[in-house]
């Protein structure tokens, strides 16, 4: 027995030792160290970030490995009571000694702690990278080479000689090191990447003057996409584990006020985005238009929640879109889908006139915010056709899943829920707070059908603070044919096989209402 229990000892030993981890420095007069929690990975503390109403740490890991971690509250306070780490789904066990929380994971995820009467604590957790490209060398545009100044003395125009300059060899990479970086509107050009050291940072300067005025919002004044595609482009990339900060806060406090579109892939073919750190948006955080073919995996979205109308990821007029492995926390929607008329407010700088979007699947997407976590419209001026929200979870949201028809006339059609965790829902977001909410509102800007709607495997813990909505207004804008499948509501360990029992109230010009249960 002695020896069984040195030999595992030995393996556990083993297992910490081969497993890897990198966390990334941040500037420390913009960034301060969480002073609530500290964490400790595999024995060493790690790079916590201090900000609004959570804190939040980011690291990579490689899988496989057993990596350790110990989160303990800074001020030394014992933990009391086991806090809840979502998504819950997930087979975390852990344990508490003293003032620390003791757990280990094999596999990456992004991870939402919340500890009694302390605010949140988020642990972004990516793979390590298999595709860091050398800092020198041929096809490689270091911005420090083209006068960037990465010490945050004021705003640079490197970023943008370096992008320049590789786009007249199209395969290049633009290589940000480590460092601050205030910096104006950047435009991605044809076929070049864009690579952001971990430790990176892209500011927003949050003064008006420093930014193209490129459309206006009648409730939120002038705003600009910060960094944007070219138009016409092709074979974009941006990726690495550094952060873009939008400075949202600034921004919106600041006279004269500008608001912005963080990243902005437009009238571009091709367009891929991998590892980064997108906060603070002042606007949309992630803004697709116009996009085809486009894959965005392992983002990671930390907005503030006294900031309005600062999504997520929102996808307009695009196709073939995939979003994958994401997480958003947001005052507004954390993933959703819109399209819009011609030359109104923010469509003024879109490259062509309207598309429809089709064909877009969000998978594995994990959501905190006070409105939509994952939602077709407000906008289907075009047809919005073939948009599947899939292994998502939902960590606090006031509408969970929802199709809202707010504005045009167009359908918004085959639209699937699959694999769904909604594990708060709480709130009233324009009035609706529900797990579920699929409707037509009509505002004078027109009314259309939703058709087509699958609701597969979802757990919802909490049913909202309002009842369900399968809703249209009248015979030519009805939601027509529902399918559910395998619904869980609460703790039932039957699924639903009707709406009452989904506590859907709200039936109104709704038809084909379908339940086809598996389990």
């Amino acid at each position: 027995m002695v020896r069984s229990t040195l030999l595992l000892a030995a393996l556990s030993a083993i297992s910490l030792v081969s497993a890897k981890w990198v966390d990334y420095d941040r500037p420390e007069d913009i960034y301060a160290k969480s002073g609530m929690y500290s964490v400790k990975v595999n024995g060493t503390y790690a790079k916590t970030v201090s900000y609004n109403q959570y804190d939040y740490l980011h690291i990579s890991m490689s899988e496989g490995p057993s990596t350790e971690f110990r989160v303990a509250a800074v001020d030394g306070q014992k933990i009391t009571e086991q806090p809840v780490i979502s998504p819950k789904q997930l087979p975390i066990v852990s344990r508490i000694e003293g003032n620390e929380l003791i757990f280990s994971l094999k596999k990456v995820h992004y991870l939402i702690i919340k500890f009694k009467d302390k605010k949140e604590l988020i642990i972004a957790i990516d793979p390590l990278e298999t595709d860091v490209p050398p800092s020198k060398g041929d096809g490689i545009f270091n911005v420090l080479d083209y006068g960037a100044d990465n010490k945050g003395k004021g705003v640079t125009t490197g970023i943008q000689k370096a992008m320049d300059a590789a786009a007249k060899k199209p395969g290049s990479i633009v290589y940000v090191p480590p460092g601050l970086y205030l910096i104006g509107n950047l435009m991605l050009r044809n076929r070049t990447s864009l690579y952001l050291a971990g430790g990176s940072v892209l500011r927003n300067t949050a003064k008006k003057s420093d930014y193209k005025v490129l459309w206006t919002k009648s409730d939120l004044g002038d705003g600009t996409w910060w960094i944007q595609t070219e138009f016409d482009s092709q074979d974009i990339k941006v990726y690495g584990r550094g952060t873009l900060d939008g400075n949202g806060k600034a921004s919106v406090g600041a006279s004269p006020k500008l608001v912005a579109d963080i990243l902005v892939p437009v009238g571009t073919t091709n367009f891929k985005c991998d590892g980064i750190l997108v906060r603070d948006s002042s606007f949309w955080a992630v803004s697709l238009i116009q996009v085809t073919d486009a894959t965005i995996t392992n983002i990671k979205i930390f907005d503030r929640f006294d900031v309005k109308q600062n999504d997520g990821i929102d996808v307009n007029e695009s196709t073939k879109v995939r979003v994958r492995r994401a997480i958003a926390v947001a005052n507004d929607d954390s993933f959703s889908t819109k399209t819009w008329p011609q030359d109104v407010g923010t469509t003024v700088p879109y490259p062509y006139p309207p598309r429809p979007l089709r064909d877009v699947i969000f998978d594995d997407c994990f959501a905190w915010t006070y409105c939509y976590a994952f939602k077709v419209g407000q906008g289907v001026y075009q047809e919005q056709d073939g948009v599947t929200f899939k292994n998502g979870v939902v960590y606090r949201a006031g509408v969970g899943l929802g199709i809202h028809h707010l504005f045009g006339t167009a359908a918004a059609k085959n639209v699937r829920f699959e694999n769904m965790d909604l594990e708060r829902v709480e709130g009233e977001p324009g009035g609706t707070g529900a797990w579920l909410a699929v409707f037509v509102h009509d505002n004078g800007k027109g009314v259309g059908p939703i058709q087509n709607v699958y609701v597969k495997n979802i757990r919802a813990r909490k049913l909202g603070k309002y009842q369900a909505k399968l809703a249209g207004v009248d015979e030519k804008s009805m939601v027509d044919t529902v399918t559910f499948s395998d619904v869980f509501m609460l703790e039932n360990k039957t699924a639903a096989t009707n709406l009452d029992q989904l506590n859907v109230k709200w039936r109104q010009f709704s038809k084909n209402i379908k339940f086809d249960n598996t389990k």
